[in-house]
């Protein structure tokens, strides 16, 4: 495999990204390799309805993990998750690890909520972005 290629991981992950961002397009060129991905023109949607603020549900999200490695739900010296599904986290919190070799790199909620589940398992192998765990934020 060349070298320059890119992950596949990382593609889905441009995928993902193009495809909400509507960008419906894009081809990717190198020595040995060439990628390109497409997706349909979506039609233009309609004008957003206005709903009062009571009648707003919660949103469910998700954390991917910041790099590839082998996630860790709980410090190694530890026997304690740093969260569980049913916790509630606010913005800016450790909720794992992802170890990359001797380096831990922290996976850090962009929002408060509370934990619905994790996707991964505890020392399993992730890739860039790959879901780590969902959560509702208000």
């Amino acid at each position: 495999m060349d070298k320059t290629a890119i992950p596949l991981p990382t593609l889905r992950a441009l995928a993902r990204k193009m495809q909400s961002s509507g960008l419906n397009s894009l081809a990717l060129d190198g020595k040995h390799w060439s990628v390109r991905l497409t997706f349909a023109a979506t039609p233009a949607a309609p004008a957003p309805a206005i709903v009062p603020a009571t009648e707003i549900s919660s949103i469910t999200q998700r954390i991917g993990a910041p790099m590839p490695g082998t996630l860790l739900r709980r410090h190694p010296h530890s026997q304690q998750d740093f969260v569980a599904p049913g916790q509630q986290i606010v913005a800016g919190e450790v909720v794992a690890l992802v170890q990359v070799g001797p380096l831990y790199v922290p996976v850090i909620s962009p929002d408060s909520g509370t934990v619905q589940s994790f996707v991964a398992e505890h020392l399993s192998a992730v890739e860039y972005d790959e879901d780590v765990l969902t959560f509702r934020s208000p």
